[in-house]
């Protein structure tokens, strides 16, 4: 009968370490799904402004015929800038 009572002891043990490792994982997860949220948020929010960039960009190129040598060159700096900062957020929504 003792062997008995013993085995029913381990077996709520077991029982009530099970049930605080399943609370434990579930405040794990509820922390997860929060911060997979904000992620979410950040990188919709990094798509709008590559969006952005892109179509500035286009905007830009679309009158560069009638520009001179210098608004060509200062244009062309200025677009290899946005491209670094695209290449940059790309690079920070794949980490993402």
């Amino acid at each position: 009968m003792q062997q008995v009572n013993e085995q029913i002891n381990r077996l709520q043990q077991k029982i009530q370490e099970l049930w605080l490792y399943t609370q434990k994982l579930t405040r794990e997860n509820q922390q997860l799904k929060k911060e997979l949220q904000v992620a979410n948020a950040e990188k919709a929010e990094l798509l709008t402004q590559i969006e952005a960039l892109q179509q500035t960009k286009t905007a830009l190129q679309i009158g560069v015929n009638t520009w001179n040598e210098s608004d060509k060159a200062e244009f062309a700096e200025n677009i290899n800038k946005y491209l670094k900062e695209i290449e940059h957020w790309l690079g920070v929504l794949k980490s993402a």
